[in-house]
């Protein structure tokens, strides 16, 4: 009877142990993956900043150089409708260029 209770109570100790295990395991593994994610939301935020002012710097350049030909109306008509067609493509293929990659990062981020 005695070594019954002492059985139980080893196999209590080990249970215990093993789920503390896994408990801390889960935790450090969701810290991994939080701060990757974090990590890699705010490199996409940097390279969005960093493309838009390079844009920017790119249509200012490129409305300088149709205004010489076109005026200055006509080259801040064509730069709008560049960035209109831009906007459409976009919107035409939002699932391969931005719903897809985000859905793969995250589904094997999680299932890793």
């Amino acid at each position: 009877m005695k070594e019954t209770k002492e059985q139980l109570g080893s196999l209590w100790a080990e249970l215990r142990d093993t789920l503390r295990l896994n408990i801390e395991y889960a935790k450090l593994t969701g810290a991994e993956k939080l701060t990757t994610l974090l990590g890699m939301a705010t490199l996409g935020l940097l390279i969005i900043i960093i493309c838009s002012i390079v844009l920017f710097m790119i249509s200012f350049g490129l409305t300088i150089l149709l205004a010489k030909s076109t005026g200055m109306f006509g080259a801040c008509m064509i730069m709008a409708g560049i960035y209109m067609v831009l906007v459409v493509l976009l919107f035409f293929l939002r699932k391969q260029l931005v719903f897809d990659p985000i859905a793969r990062f995250i589904s094997t981020l999680i299932l890793k």
